[in-house]
């Protein structure tokens, strides 16, 4: 197969277009963000539904968002629509989706059974979305060139784009709470409504303002086992996709984990507004050097560096788990740590698409990046549910202001224990990356 790539004169992308492409992340980010950090919070104690419920509605849903992800990535791949591959997919959802990240906060009082089915329908939906979009945005990067160099700034910027919007979720979402007034179960509601309208602007800049310009000219559609069976020639890829998942996994116990840590162990709410804003701001102090250190260390010494400080760093965390300040400074470095491990997935992932072209003269860049994607949405629905499995075990109980010893622990346990055996676990794969195939 034949890739032509059409570039701009100088053979670089304008500054207007990165900015446009990391804008589409800014937004991705901040309805993932607030889901994945205050909705579980919010089903449980405003809305009122049991923590077992809403295991059950992560676990599930994310599981069906996840082969939503792959499908729509065997859809790009036998696109031949006008407007390209991938944005058509992005432009299609980007309004319903913003609907949906409203509906989610806005779980009605009902019966028991009538709250968990409205959660169960309006998460589920607001699942489906996202994958269908952020599989088109993950798969644009692709798209939009075929130079190593150009690709790795396109994924600094996505970096900073996705630092960016985690940063705004984590800051602003429970001062933004307060200061609308709203109380009860309708408290979250205007905040959604701020970051739908800031989801929709952004990513229809987004599908509007750039260009794909990786084109196959005489493609031949592949079958969905074709397509796997060229995928699997490249081990980086697969290694890719089980670490992709783990980060996941570490991801969603910790974001899930704070608000319950500020609330039952520093016994104050609202500062979990400054822990996660910590949290988050290392994705965009890490795109501000990211390039650099790519190219100094290569991206798998790169990851194992990163997972190596998270590691160290989160055991310290643990020692100052009661000491707000000290916890707060080592949360920052941990979480650089972290950010230099992960922020190089999507470069890495185009990468083995060139590397699979080489090898087989194919380019199934839709299917293996919606599958690693798929991973990673597989990764949240097991997150949810260990985290939800962990709390009831350490007999968790939401009405309660003074948790148990066993919840506590149950809680250090999603925090702490289970993100650095999975990062340990991450260490020992990424050895086996194929260095060549991803160090250009």
């Amino acid at each position: 197969m034949k890739t032509t790539n059409i570039k701009s004169e100088s053979g670089k992308i304008s500054l207007w277009e990165k900015l446009s492409y990391s804008g589409g992340d800014v937004a991705s980010c901040i309805t993932f963000g607030a889901v994945s950090s205050y909705l579980s919070y919010y089903y449980t104690d405003i809305a009122g539904i049991s923590i077992a419920a809403v295991g059950v509605i992560f676990g599930v849903t994310r599981l069906l968002e996840a082969l939503v992800n792959f499908l729509t990535g065997v859809a790009i791949d036998g696109s031949h629509f006008k407007g390209g591959k991938a944005k058509p997919f992005i432009y299609a959802t980007t309004i319903p989706l913003t609907i949906m990240v409203i509906l989610v906060f806005m779980v009605p009082d009902l019966s028991a059974h009538g709250k968990v089915t409205f959660a169960f329908i309006t998460y589920l939906l607001f699942c489906i979305l996202y994958a269908v979009n952020n599989t088109g945005y993950g798969t644009l990067l692709s798209l939009l060139t075929s130079d190593v160099k150009e690709r790795r700034v396109l994924n600094s910027f996505k970096v900073f784009g996705s630092g960016t919007g985690s940063l705004l979720v984590s800051f602003l979402t429970l001062p933004l709470v307060a200061l609308c007034g709203v109380q009860g179960r309708f408290s979250f509601a205007p905040v959604a409504v701020i970051y739908g309208v800031i989801n929709l602007v952004l990513l229809g800049n987004c599908s509007i303002s750039c260009r794909e310009r990786v084109q196959t000219d005489g493609e031949a559609r592949m079958s969905l086992k074709e397509s796997l069976h060229c995928a699997a020639k490249s081990r980086s890829w697969i290694l890719l996709c089980v670490i992709g998942a783990c980060v996941m996994v570490v991801m969603i116990l910790q974001n899930q984990s704070i608000m319950y840590y500020a609330k039952y162990i520093l016994m104050d709410e609202s500062r979990a507004t400054l822990i996660l804003t910590i949290y988050t701001m290392t994705q965009l102090l890490a795109a501000l050097f990211m390039d650099k250190m790519l190219n100094w260390l290569g991206n798998r010494n790169c990851m194992l560096f990163g997972f190596g400080v998270f590691l160290v760093l989160t055991v310290v965390m643990f020692a100052f788990r009661k000491n707000l300040i000290l916890f707060c400074i080592f949360m920052l470095l941990a979480g650089l740590g972290k950010s230099m491990a992960t922020s190089p997935c999507y470069a890495i992932c185009a990468d083995t698409v060139d590397e699979v072209e080489a090898l087989t003269g194919k380019r199934p860049q839709g299917v293996m990046t919606s599958f690693m994607m798929c991973t990673m949405k597989a990764g949240t629905a097991i997150a949810g549910v260990v985290f939800s499995v962990v709390l009831h075990a350490g007999h968790y109980a939401a009405e309660t202001a003074q948790q148990s010893p066993e919840a506590i622990c149950a809680i250090y346990m999603n925090l702490f224990w289970l993100p650095m055996l999975i990062v340990a676990g991450c260490m020992v794969l990424a050895f086996f990356f194929k260095r060549q195939s991803i160090q250009k």
